[in-house]
């Protein structure tokens, strides 16, 4: 065979090695391309079931003060991962039970509603009426909270107005430092009761006893 054959022969071999390399990455690029797509899918499956996987609970909409009443308007419901601590969050079918329950603590806007931030407010009683009072301290009882009883009455000695029992439906420190105060009292008394708290001369002292016919058990 001559020296032109032989070289013939080479290019031949060179370009038959030349094709199969170029047929091996080829096949191995579409390995990969088809590994990444069926990776792709298992992400994209894992992520809607969990999203699937998620849970409507209650959450603070718009901030309220400790000691106020909770509206509707005060609260919404948002979705958390069904594998996040749901002990003591409130599921989404109970938002509207809360609604007239009052703060026991200030609600911060897009904090999650947990048992304990809320308390019922008691009932009023027939007769009853509501009065809003602030008291600095040192003109009601250490520790005076929802629920207790007092005498309200006038703190000038010589003011002739008798003491008014009243009872506690919430209570709260302003950022003043100050006690505001929602009392119930008895329709007849509800203004000696106001005026004498417009006037700042209103203190409640101890406890009215509880067989007064004032103050609902």
């Amino acid at each position: 065979m001559g020296r032109g054959a032989v070289s013939d022969l080479d290019g031949v071999v060179d370009m038959t090695t030349t094709n199969r390399l170029r047929s091996s990455v080829h096949t191995q690029w579409m390995a990969l391309g088809g590994a990444l797509v069926v990776l792709a899918g298992v992400l994209v499956a894992w992520a809607l079931s969990r999203a699937a996987d998620r849970v409507q609970v209650v959450q603070v909409a718009q901030q309220v003060q400790a000691g106020q009443v909770i509206t509707a308007d005060d609260l919404t419901v948002t979705g958390i991962a069904y594998d996040t601590q749901l002990q003591g969050l409130v599921p989404a079918v109970s938002l509207g039970e809360l609604e007239g329950r009052v703060a026991a603590i200030d609600l911060q806007p897009g904090a999650l509603l947990q048992v304990g931030m809320w308390r019922g407010e008691p009932v009023m009683a027939p007769g009853e009426q509501r009065v809003g009072v602030v008291l600095s301290a040192g003109r009601l009882p250490e520790g005076l909270a929802q629920g207790d009883t007092a005498w309200a009455a006038a703190m000038d000695p010589a003011d002739p107005t008798s003491p008014v029992a009243v009872r506690v439906l919430t209570a709260a420190i302003t950022s003043e430092g100050a006690n505001a105060l929602t009392l119930a009292v008895a329709s007849d008394s509800s203004v000696v009761v106001a005026r004498l708290a417009a006037a700042e001369q209103l203190v409640l002292v101890g406890d009215p006893p509880a067989t007064s016919t004032e103050v609902a058990s």
